[in-house]
C-alpha cells in the first residue's frame, strides 16, 4: 500500500468519524433543546400554581418537584448540547493567545488544547457512566420525588459521552490540518442567518 494510498484511507475514516460525531451531536443538542422546553415548562407551571396559591389557599405554594427536576434538565441541556456547542466553535476561547504573533502558534495551541481537553472529557464521560451504572444497580433515588437517580444521570452521560467524542475528533482534526469549526451547525448561525 502507497502513501497515497495511505493518506486517502485515513482521510476516510476521520471524515467518517467526524460524521458519526457530527450526527451524535445534532441528536444530543436537539435533547439538549427538549430539556430547556421542559425547564420553561416546569418554570412557568411553578409560577401558575404560586399565583393560584394566593387566591385559593388549598392548593400548594409550589411543584414539590420544581427545583430537583429543574436542576436534573439544566444540567441535562447543559451537557447534551456541549458537544454540538464544540463543534459549531461557539465554545468560549481564549482569541488573543490564537491571534498572537499573527497566530503563527494557532495550530500548535490547538493541538495542545484539543489534547488536554480529550484527556479531561473522556476521564468525565467515564466517570460520569460509571457512577450511572452504580447508581441504577443501587437502586437509589431521590429523597423528595422518589425518582430514580439513574434517569437524569443517564442524560448526563450521554452528554459527556458525546462531548467526549467531538473533543477526540478535534484532536484528530487538528493534528491533520483540518477544519476544526464547522459555524453552521451552531444555534446563533442558524438564528442570525
Amino acid at each position: 500500500m502507497g502513501a497515497a494510498s495511505t493518506l486517502s484511507v485515513s482521510k476516510g475514516i476521520t471524515a467518517t468519524l467526524e460524521s458519526v460525531a457530527d450526527w451524535l451531536s445534532l441528536i444530543a443538542a436537539f435533547l439538549a433543546a427538549a430539556c430547556i422546553v421542559a425547564l420553561t415548562g416546569l418554570i412557568l407551571a411553578e409560577i401558575v400554581v404560586a399565583l393560584l396559591a394566593r387566591f385559593i389557599p388549598a392548593v400548594p405554594s409550589g411543584i414539590g418537584i420544581g427545583w430537583e427536576y429543574s436542576a436534573y434538565l439544566m444540567g441535562g441541556a447543559f451537557l447534551l448540547g456541549s458537544g454540538m456547542t464544540l463543534r459549531a466553535g461557539q465554545q468560549i476561547r481564549v482569541e488573543l493567545l490564537l491571534r498572537a504573533r499573527n497566530g503563527r502558534y494557532a495550530r500548535y495551541l490547538e493541538i495542545a488544547s484539543a489534547l488536554l481537553g480529550s484527556v479531561i472529557t473522556v476521564f468525565l464521560a467515564i466517570t460520569l457512566v460509571q457512577f450511572t451504572y452504580r447508581t441504577f444497580l443501587s437502586g437509589e433515588v431521590s429523597q423528595d420525588s422518589f425518582t430514580p437517580l439513574w434517569i437524569p444521570q443517564v442524560g448526563l452521560s450521554i452528554g459527556a459521552t458525546v462531548l467526549a467524542l467531538q473533543m477526540i475528533v478535534r484532536t484528530i482534526i487538528s493534528l491533520t490540518s483540518g477544519q476544526l469549526d464547522r459555524p453552521e451547525l451552531g444555534a446563533a448561525t442558524q438564528i442570525e442567518g
